[in-house]
């Protein structure tokens, strides 16, 4: 580990000034190398995601300017080396910032004062190809991208997957639909969060790949676990994808856990479809909430600039915050990647509306407007841009994909078709390399 240090920290100072560079421009780099006299390989990664927000709660339009949520701004480093042909080893560090995190932001917040800089993933891992992948740190939960990684369609860059953009304007206040229009308590992230735990301090391990088939288990802090499927595979022109999961919570006062189906088929034509439900398990005496989600969405190359997705989403809940509450959400989005610049231009538009039980006061509707681009930085992975090797040995250009979404071609800059870029036919998910 302190010889990963020694060559990361060194490995910084002539990387400054480029690397400034790389955060204005998003401009591509030339091939370069750390030479430390091992083979490990040495990956630095990372994006700029900002949003645009235009709003309409029923008595004000305003506009915001904020980080990106589903995909945040930030980068990391990505290490790996080879022990034998059957086992490799690595770890990957990577660092979070937000100026504006649209979970803080709203009509009467227009400024985020806590900004942050802050760790999301640090683990280490040893992976062979017989017996799984075994992993050890703040890794991604087995929830973490069942529900943003489940649709195989382009246009999910333009939603948080098959939700409904919700993300990237989750802390907007309902207003209450009477004459005094004040503004509520309740947020649009309130009655459409998902079920997903995001990254968790945790041993986890992963099946290999059988016939599109993989396992995955975790174990976190305070004795919570997880488990999840994971089915990708092509039958002549369609593609299929499956996501399932079950995670028991120990200390929560209000739910004992949440399970989750879903699953995205895809026509070699470029129509795909998306489905997911989950429930959450209620402790004795509370109530049971549930969520759904659909997507229609259709992917081709109708410009020179690159894949284009268009697509109708359609989300909701039931009980969640307030029991009795039934809400729903309709969106349309459209992602456009721009390649010869490394970049998506990406948004929605979206309608909220929240139906409250008999003796809660109603709320009014909210209609958002969100666009932004996920820029990218350096990603040698995915992009060509230089691995940084402490040997001289050339890239062989089939490094893993990035992962969780979090790059700009993360809808699928390799794969058109598919939300994830694929390594050795294996669409990876989650926080792993």
């Amino acid at each position: 580990m302190k010889k990963f240090t020694d060559t990361v920290l060194k490995s910084c100072a002539p990387l400054s000034v480029a690397g400034a560079a790389l955060f204005a421009f998003s401009a591509p780099a030339e091939a370069g190398s750390i030479k430390n006299g091992n083979a490990t390989d040495l990956i630095v990664y990372g994006q700029v995601n900002r949003t645009f927000m235009v709003f309409d709660d029923g008595d004000e339009t305003g506009y915001r300017n904020m980080d990106g949520d589903a995909g945040s701004t930030r980068f990391g480093l990505r290490a790996s080396g080879k022990v034998n042909e059957s086992v490799s080893v690595g770890a990957r560090l990577e660092a979070e910032l937000q100026s504006n995190d649209p979970a803080t932001i709203n009509q009467t917040n227009e400024s985020d004062s806590l900004r942050s800089f802050k760790e999301r993933l640090a683990f280490v891992y040893i992976d062979h190809k017989q017996f799984g992948k075994l992993t050890l740190g703040q890794a991604s939960a087995v929830s973490d991208g069942m529900s943003d990684g489940l649709d195989l369609g382009y246009a999910a860059g333009a939603f948080d997957g098959v939700e409904t953009g919700r993300r990237n304007v989750n802390g907007l206040l309902f207003r209450e639909d009477n004459t005094g229009a004040a503004l509520s308590s309740r947020t649009i992230g309130n009655f459409f969060g998902t079920y997903d735990r995001g990254r968790q301090d945790q041993i986890n391990y992963v099946t290999p790949n059988v016939n599109g088939l993989r396992l995955e288990a975790g174990l976190y802090d305070a004795g919570d676990w997880g488990a999840g499927v994971l089915y990708d595979n092509k039958f002549g022109a369609f593609k299929v994808r499956g996501r399932a999961f079950f995670e028991s919570l120990t200390n929560s006062s209000t739910s004992e856990g949440a399970w989750q189906l879903g699953a995205s088929v895809m026509h070699d034509s470029g129509i795909s479809v998306t489905g997911l439900y989950g429930q959450s398990l209620a402790v004795d005496g509370a109530e049971e909430d549930a969520r759904w989600a659909a997507t229609v969405g259709y992917t081709a190359n109708m410009n020179t600039l690159g894949p284009t997705g268009i697509g109708v989403n359609v989300s909701g809940s039931q009980d969640r915050t307030v029991v009795g509450s039934e809400a729903i959400a309709v969106g349309l989005g459209v992602n456009q990647q721009i390649k010869s610049a490394g970049t998506n231009v990406y948004g929605s538009v979206a309608f909220w509306d929240v139906d409250m039980p008999a003796g809660q006061t109603p709320l009014d509707q909210i209609v958002t407007i969100a666009g932004w681009d996920a820029g990218q930085v350096l990603n040698a992975a995915s992009r060509g841009a230089p691995v940084l090797r402490s040997s001289q040995q050339p890239n062989s250009g089939n490094g893993r994909p990035p992962g969780r979404p979090f790059f700009y071609d993360w809808r699928g800059i390799r794969t058109p078709s598919a939300i994830f870029p694929q390594a050795g036919g294996i669409v990876t998910r989650g926080g792993f390399l």
